[in-house]
């Protein structure tokens, strides 16, 4: 039975690894960053204030219209084309072509065009910054199901060890050189493993299920995640100001909160511009036509009275007109709205610029306890890499006492769980170091995946 069990374990292990889907973490971030929605969402928005930003530069460019009308009239009505009463009915037409350009409106259309362009870089920074949340997130649960997996391999070997040492007690009962409780506390400790086997199984197929769901990827479909080389990490002193000068150049929660600050000092000279006053030029060409403008057919024959509308296109060259205009708007009151605006923008550009110190501490205290968070796991690695040989050691002569009868198997598998903890402490420390160091080289302006 217990064969059976361990070799069900076994298989299915395997099985899983067969049919699984292998990516290495690197494959999951572009696979989270291909898929996520969120992120697909600030890509959109990049694209929206870009075209935002070339619409403000095309704001320069004169408003140019053309439009027309038909007037059907009865009874008493003016003649669009000599300007008097008649009583006939009669069908009027009316065209216009109209260019308007503004010369001067106080700088805001300058200031617009870089707003909009610094809106645009905050766009294009908050779509780096999704990406480096999905980056550190796909990375983390990576790392914890990597953690798992190792734990459920550290305790299969467990299992295998102890149903080897089934086997040899069996043997040596047999023998007569083993007594039958022996046998029975080794099965109780086979079964506590398996238990805890199952417990790491299922870890990790909750870390592997968070890992899927951050990178929306198919639950039905098996993922299965390469294990990572973990070289030996060095001990060089860090410093935190160097760290922080370089992740000032490039760290988008700073950039974002710098850009911001400049948006608002444009906005505030936008807000200003409203009261100064703005010059407007433009020109115009109109032209109608209207049947109930008549000419004579025979105007040289004074005896022929003969009348029929005179012809379109006529009318369109006699009846055009040109319009050349010169506007100056001045503002001088409007019930002090310009005024709390001016306030208002004036306030918000305070806030962003207390804001940009904010995330510039922020970022500078977040340097200085990663980097002190790194040197606490250096050290807590030196000694539980002391601790893992020195356990490790003394399991080793813990199994050459038992097969001279010195200890008996309760203290074996105490030396053997004091291993197990041992090893899946080393296995911990490496990947939360690894972690830490891969967030100090961001900072450092490495890319990471």
């Amino acid at each position: 039975m217990r064969r059976l069990i361990l070799t069900w374990f076994l298989l299915l292990t395997g099985l899983t690894t067969i049919v699984a889907q292998t990516m290495n973490l690197t494959q999951c971030i572009v696979y989270a960053l291909e898929h996520n929605l969120s992120y697909t969402n600030k890509n959109i928005e990049a694209t929206i204030s870009n075209e935002q930003y070339l619409q403000a530069r095309r704001d320069f460019l004169p408003f140019i219209s053309a439009g027309s009308s038909g007037v059907k009239s009865y009874g008493r009505s003016i003649d669009p084309t000599t300007n008097t009463f008649i009583t006939q009915d009669f069908l009027a037409l009316n065209f216009n072509l109209d260019l308007q350009l503004e010369l001067f409106r106080g700088f805001s259309r300058l200031n617009a065009i870089r707003f909009q362009k610094l809106q645009y870089q905050i766009s294009n920074e908050e779509l780096k910054q999704k990406e480096m949340e999905i980056a550190f997130m796909v990375m983390n649960s990576y790392y914890d199901a990597l953690y798992f997996r190792n734990l459920e391999e550290i305790m299969q070997e467990q299992v295998r060890l102890t149903a080897l040492n089934v086997e040899k007690t069996r043997k040596m009962i047999d023998l007569g050189l083993k007594a039958e409780s022996d046998i029975l506390e080794i099965t109780a400790q086979e079964a506590s493993e398996l238990h805890q086997l199952i417990l790491a199984q299922n870890q990790y197929e909750m870390a592997m299920l968070t890992l899927k769901n951050l990178m929306y990827f198919p639950a039905d479909t098996q993922l299965y995640i390469e294990s990572e080389l973990m070289p030996a990490s060095g001990d060089a002193l860090i410093n935190p100001d160097s760290v922080y000068r370089i992740a000032f150049q490039h760290m988008p929660g700073v950039r974002i909160a710098e850009f911001r600050t400049e948006a608002s000092k444009k906005n505030l000279a936008m807000t200003r511009a409203g009261m100064i006053p703005r010059l407007t030029t433009g020109s115009g060409i109109y032209t109608n036509f209207a049947d109930s403008r008549m000419a004579q057919v025979f105007p040289n024959d004074p005896d022929n009275n003969e009348l029929n509308t005179v012809p379109f296109a006529d009318q369109w060259e006699q009846n055009m007109s040109q319009s050349l205009y010169l506007s100056l708007q001045v503002p001088i009151f409007s019930k002090w709205s310009q005024m709390s605006q001016v306030k208002n923008a004036r306030l918000e550009q305070q806030m962003a610029i207390n804001a940009r110190h904010e995330e510039q501490l922020k970022l500078y205290q977040l340097i200085n306890e990663d980097i002190q968070q790194l040197q606490s796991l250096r050290n807590e690695r030196n000694l539980l890499k002391a601790k893992k040989d020195a356990i490790q050691e003394a399991y080793t002569i813990a199994e050459k006492k038992l097969d001279k009868g010195l200890i008996s198997i309760i203290e074996l598998y105490m030396a053997k769980n004091q291993l197990s903890q041992a090893e899946a402490d080393w296995m911990r420390i490496r990947l939360q170091l690894r972690v830490k160091e891969t967030t100090i080289r961001f900072y450092l302006g490495e890319k990471i995946y």
